[in-house]
């Protein structure tokens, strides 16, 4: 799929809004849809995500679980229309309130350790109300409480994960020792993960997707699926995309603290960023951005975290 051109979103907006579009621009954000700002002749700017055909649900999924949180009080953006029978543009397309702030991971390095502090108390905020929903039918994320593709392990999900991300790598890539490291600290922790109650979280409010401004989280904005396990999980992928692109995860690792507490917690969050790294490096079949480029910075410092995580989770330092 080609990215939408500028023209064709302003056309849709001016139709589903009923409000002339003056501008749009594509901004890099998201791997699974194209996402643009655009301009309203009455000076109001809001977001255009561009799905796929295939991935039409998303949007749905987005609606429904922004109604279930919003009613927790957590800050998400307003839909304010959704088109996913392709009349407005040859895709899917959703219009959303622009929230202010930008993804923590573009500020982590200029923030203050007092602004760290509050957005780690942010997240602990939205974390705990996150959790009033009620359990899961299952594990995994969901696109609503009747989506029946949920797994009936967390181990499952894991596993998912892990093979998913390997089977995208090249075969040279697959012998790596953290390859094998993983492997086995799945099984070995197999016990620990069904023992995971099914409980809320927010599946892709990680490095990105969580927007920041004056050091506070202003809003969540990727709800297209919440997940039901273990909310460990999220912390380990935003840990792993901070280190990568900066010298600490602070922030991360103080929210983690509490979701830490037992002899093997701290392996599962190793575990977890490990993980989380390996999906960052492989290419994914609903991307519609390629991983990062195999010698960029972030590439080289993901090979890195990779190594270090999947030894310390097998206890292998």
């Amino acid at each position: 799929m080609k990215p939408p051109t500028e023209q064709a979103v302003l056309r849709a907006a001016s139709r589903c809004l009923s409000q002339e579009a003056v501008t749009a621009n594509r901004i890099p954000m998201g791997r699974s849809h194209f996402v643009f700002t655009v301009q309203l002749v009455s000076g109001e700017r809001v977001i255009a995500r561009i799905a796929r055909h295939d991935r039409a649900e998303c949007f749905a999924g987005f609606a429904y679980w922004r109604r279930q949180l919003a009613r927790m009080g957590v800050p998400v953006p307003r839909v304010l229309h959704m088109d996913l029978s392709g009349t407005a543009l040859p895709w899917p397309i959703m219009f959303l309130e622009q929230a202010p702030g930008t993804d923590l991971c573009n500020v982590y390095v200029g923030l203050t350790a007092a602004e760290k502090r509050s957005i780690a108390d942010d997240l602990l905020d939205i974390q705990h109300r996150t959790r009033g929903l009620p359990p899961g039918p299952g594990y995994g994320g969901i696109a609503s409480y009747g989506d029946l593709r949920c797994h009936p392990r967390w181990s499952d999900v894991l596993w998912e994960y892990f093979t998913g991300a390997v089977d995208q790598l090249a075969p040279l890539q697959q012998e790596v020792p953290a390859i094998g490291q993983i492997r086995r600290t799945i099984h070995e922790l197999h016990p620990e993960f069904d023992g995971i109650d099914p409980l809320p979280y927010l599946i892709d409010a990680t490095h990105q997707n969580v927007l920041v401004e004056d050091g506070r989280v202003t809003a969540i904005v990727d709800l297209d699926e919440v997940g039901f396990g273990d909310s460990l999980y999220p912390l380990g992928v935003a840990r792993a995309g901070l280190l990568a692109r900066g010298p600490e995860a602070d922030c991360i690792e103080q929210v983690a603290v509490p979701l830490c507490v037992g002899p093997n917690r701290r392996r599962v969050f190793d575990l977890y960023s490990a993980i989380a790294c390996l999906k960052m490096l492989a290419p994914s079949p609903l991307s519609v951005a390629g991983p990062p480029s195999a010698d960029s910075q972030i590439a080289v410092r993901l090979r890195s975290l990779l190594d270090a995580f999947a030894a310390a989770a097998a206890h292998e330092e």
